[in-house]
């Protein structure tokens, strides 16, 4: 990872967080048990990355069949942060920019017409309607992806001990390319937040899966 993402994101995360986060961070602690919640959280977050890439990929798939959109891999760190709770820090594949530009260009050409012969008939087939939303805004539909993707991670297996009082906040930020030269000029920058009794008011079942999404704090950017 790049220290100018890293620095990017924490400075996002300062300046959306209570003065809590002027504590001094609490290093992890030494429970076995503890430890297995936050390494499976950190599983989790990246799983659900990964599932957004998917989704986008099989959506782009189906308009160009093996363009790779992504470059880099999801990874995710998490940590305790005294008087605030645990912060995760993602890494999501990158959109590689050079692809979108090549599938702007595919858009604005006609789509091609198949053709098929019956006896001595000839009989022009029109191509399956293709998904606009993705071929006009690729980046957008990535970040709603993993958006969606990032917040039922938060609410379905945010499992890890948080006071009332403290929050579950993870920081999405794009990834460095494998690739040198493939890097996008802009990167995801989302943080996602929420309290301690929200998420226990939702397993509860005192509030609905809709009211809790309603609680997430979102703030997002592109830089």
């Amino acid at each position: 990872m790049t220290v100018a993402k890293t620095l990017a994101l924490t400075a996002a995360f300062v300046a959306f967080t209570t003065p809590a986060f002027a504590q001094k961070a609490a290093p992890s602690s030494d429970n076995a048990e503890l430890r297995a919640q936050v390494r499976t959280m950190e599983r989790v977050f990246s799983s659900a990355i990964q599932n957004g890439v998917d989704t986008i990929a099989r959506k782009m798939n189906a308009v160009s069949p093996g363009i790779r959109l992504f470059a880099g891999q999801p990874h995710a760190h998490g940590f305790q942060v005294e008087n605030f709770g645990w912060f995760f820090d993602v890494e999501v594949p990158e959109v590689q920019e050079a692809i979108v530009d090549l599938l702007a260009d595919l858009q604005r050409q006609p789509p091609p017409s198949a053709q098929t012969r019956v006896g001595n008939r000839t009989t022009v087939v029109a191509p399956p309607a293709a998904d606009t939303a993705i071929l006009e805004d690729p980046q957008g539909e990535y970040r709603k992806a993993i958006r969606n993707a990032l917040i039922d991670a938060m609410l379905d297996f945010g499992q890890i001990p948080l006071k009332a009082n403290e929050e579950l906040t993870v920081g999405a930020r794009g990834a460095d390319s494998p690739m040198p030269g493939m890097e996008s000029s802009s990167t995801i920058a989302l943080i996602l937040r929420i309290s301690g009794s929200d998420l226990t008011a939702f397993r509860q079942g005192k509030i609905t899966r809709a009211e809790a999404k309603a609680r997430v704090k979102i703030h997002e950017y592109e830089r």
